[in-house]
């Protein structure tokens, strides 16, 4: 039987990359149920959607406001408009299933409203408002961390979906990294930073590497540097390559041998799963998830945490050849479950089963 799955979760890569993740599982169980993305058409889920070969289905954005404003005396008034126009949108869904951010919140409303069966996936350590609402209605709700689990016992743990490339190094490692590195003008026989400030960038730390690179404190070291699609793209130079996105990120963590990075829950689990050191800057937005992201990575030696504050071209030159120049060969060997996205399509399926089984019986 043809199913409909619609997805939610946009904005940043953090939500639409697992969503997208899920949904290839699903597509690989059931090649005829049709998988539809909820989203913004100002999010970045308007690029990483279509270039998997999705369906996306826009509805207005309405952002909730952290501080009183004029703003947050529209928001209820927009917030409705929203779940309105996502409940004509889902009419025809089988199941929605949310992976947080404002697009899942009216997803979730909108699908109680009309008992469509609800699946919440919360990546991050700290659960954010639309997935603590959205668990109130779901039929599933699955979790990336133990901790979330002891607050909401009811959960699944999971572990984070993560992009399949990135699953298989945690399996088999990279045969090809010369031929990767060559590719993009490097030498794989030197140290690759790679730098990235989530999917949007991040001007904080665009700023440090700049000041940087005015008076490097170590040589040889090769960075690669994404810094977000609408900021501006700095010069190449001699050991330093900027790109505005990094549209391969399977290639970017086989070449690196250290990241520099904001703590996404996304980010935090694939570099478990690869076993690489980062240099972790938690975003100082939000409701502090990125610092919880960050803490495993730190306890388990996998990583240095350095605040958006602190974190500028003087500490990199302070603290970087120490990092560098210490041999991280004692990584830790946990992995978070790369199965994730395979074990949360299996309990759409479920999910959906049971639902059949009890209409054919009323």
């Amino acid at each position: 039987m043809k199913r409909r799955i619609f997805f939610a979760g946009g904005g940043t890569a953090g939500h639409v990359e697992p969503a997208l993740a899920v949904a290839d599982e699903i597509v690989k169980l059931h090649g005829q149920w049709e998988c539809i993305f909820l989203g913004t058409e100002s999010g970045i889920e308007s690029k990483l959607v279509s270039e998997r070969g999705y369906q996306l289905r826009t509805i207005s954005k309405v952002s909730l406001p952290r501080k009183i404003s004029v703003a947050s005396l529209l928001f209820p008034i927009k917030f409705i408009h929203a779940i309105r126009q996502t409940r004509q949108t889902i009419a025809q869904a089988d199941a929605v299933i949310g992976f947080g951010g404002y697009i899942s919140a009216a997803a979730y409303l909108a699908a109680r409203t009309k008992s469509i069966p609800i699946l919440v996936h919360e990546a991050n350590a700290k659960p954010g408002w639309a997935n603590r609402l959205g668990r109130r209605f779901a039929d599933v709700v699955a979790v990336n961390f133990p901790k979330v689990k002891l607050i909401w016992p009811e959960s699944i743990l999971t572990g984070i979906p993560i992009r399949s490339g990135i699953a298989d190094l945690a399996v088999s490692g990279d045969m090809k990294r010369n031929e990767r590195a060559i590719r993009l003008g490097l030498d794989s026989n030197r140290p690759i930073l790679a730098v990235f400030g989530g999917s949007q960038g991040s001007s904080r730390i665009n700023a440090a590497i700049a000041e940087y690179l005015l008076n490097p404190s170590v040589t040889g070291v090769q960075i690669i540097h994404a810094t977000g699609p609408n900021n501006p793209l700095p010069e190449a130079r001699s050991d330093y390559l900027p790109m505005p996105y990094f549209e391969d990120m399977p290639t970017i963590y086989a070449l690196a041998d250290y990241l520099i990075t904001r703590s996404g829950a996304v980010t935090c689990a694939e570099l478990l799963t690869v076993g690489k050191f980062a240099i972790l800057v938690p975003l100082p937005h939000g409701n502090g998830e990125q610092m919880e992201n960050a803490s495993e990575l730190v306890d388990s030696g996998n990583a240095v945490l350095v605040s958006d504050e602190e974190f500028d071209g003087n500490w990199l030159r302070q603290n970087l050849p120490r990092i560098l120049g210490t041999k991280h060969n004692q990584l830790s060997t946990t992995r978070r479950n790369i199965n994730a996205a395979n074990e949360i399509a299996r309990f759409t399926s479920e999910l959906l089963q049971n639902r059949g089984e009890k209409t054919n019986d009323k």
